[in-house]
């Protein structure tokens, strides 16, 4: 060996030592009931109230694709919340993806059933598939929940003149 080698040798072994002795005085973590554990907010410094507005803020821009995206994570954020599920049907609908919107609008109804809003959405989209019974029992049921809605008056006068 020559002595550059004997030199670099006896270096490695100095900082393998101290890296072993560092190694030595280090500590498991301990459990502290004061430090936050990471849940789903850790991800993102936004609430879902402040997603929510964001997401609105890009359909109404036609950022339709971004604004799922946004209304998913508000989703993990906050899971079971009707307004989320309501809104990612909506903009589901929009890009005429009928079959996944249905799915979300179902959702939406299994957490706030008292929401005539989901009924409409889903009678438009039933009338657009041309299922009559289905749009006539969404209409219903929306008129039902909320009798000052004039929109879906208007579409079950169409669908009872049609029969």
């Amino acid at each position: 060996m020559t002595l550059f080698q004997i030199l670099m040798l006896g270096a490695s072994a100095y900082f393998g030592y101290k890296i072993y002795e560092h190694i030595q005085t280090l500590k498991e973590p301990e459990d502290n009931p004061s430090k936050p554990t990471r849940t789903a907010d850790s991800f993102s410094t936004f609430d879902s109230t402040s997603l929510m507005e964001k997401a609105d803020d890009e359909v109404i821009a036609g950022n339709l694709d971004k604004a799922l995206a946004i209304y998913s994570e508000a989703n993990i954020k906050e899971p079971n919340n009707g307004e989320t599920l309501f809104k990612m049907a909506y903009t589901l609908g929009l890009q005429e993806r009928y079959e996944e919107a249905l799915e979300y609008y179902n959702d939406a109804l299994s957490v706030d059933p008292e929401n005539p809003f989901s009924h409409l959405e889903m009678a438009y989209i039933y009338l657009k598939n041309d299922e009559i019974a289905s749009a006539r029992t969404h209409l219903n049921k929306a008129l039902e929940l909320d009798p000052d809605l004039e929109k879906a008056k208007k579409e079950l006068e169409k669908l009872n003149s049609k029969v």
